[in-house]
């Protein structure tokens, strides 16, 4: 498992991380996950179960997650070739990745982001559990970093996830404009 996740940080992820990293989404989880910490104690939602919590956030990343794999399931049997060929013949700006390459990189970026999102969800009711509120001004500095890096990771999934539908619709306009339906004869 170790492997397969250091190939694609090295051929996926790595390739793209400017692009990653410049993303206004980015920024925001960054310093909403910042807010969070320093202030997050005083927010209403800091008054939230743990339980309640988390269950909000498996229930939103787990159909969020399922979408992506039935998305990358999709690209992966297109059943026009052309258009296939056409995505992987196209690429963008001076990217090395073809736009097929990129398209099913979105979906499965979109799920591990997703599936970290599940992760650090079940470890942070795990350490709280699930009768404690989400966050308390005495709390210690740890478990302030811990909320702020998932309240940041949520909402970078949540934005992640909706570029992710975007990008979706955008395939299916270029498939329209590229391969519009025969007009039948008779």
């Amino acid at each position: 498992m170790i492997g397969a996740i250091r190939q694609y940080a090295r051929e996926e992820a790595l390739p793209r991380r400017a692009r990653i990293l410049g993303q206004p989404q980015v920024v925001g989880a960054i310093v909403l996950g910042l807010l969070t910490s320093m202030y997050g104690a005083k927010w209403p939602l800091a008054g939230l179960k743990m339980s309640e919590t988390t269950t909000m956030l498996l229930t939103y990343a787990a159909v969020a997650f399922g979408f992506c794999v039935a998305g990358m399931a999709l690209v992966l049997t297109l059943p026009n070739e052309s258009f296939v060929s056409l995505l992987m013949k196209h690429k963008l700006g001076r990217n090395e990745q073809s736009s097929y390459s990129d398209l099913l990189f979105v979906f499965s970026w979109t799920a591990i982001i997703h599936w970290t999102t599940v992760v650090l969800s079940i470890v942070a009711v795990c350490i709280r559990g699930g009768d404690r509120t989400v966050l308390n001004t005495w709390d210690g500095l740890g478990w302030k970093v811990m909320i702020g890096s998932l309240a940041g990771l949520s909402l970078y999934a949540l934005t992640q996830f909706l570029m992710t539908v975007i990008t979706l619709s955008q395939v299916g306009r270029l498939y329209i404009r590229e391969f519009p339906p025969q007009r039948r004869q008779g």
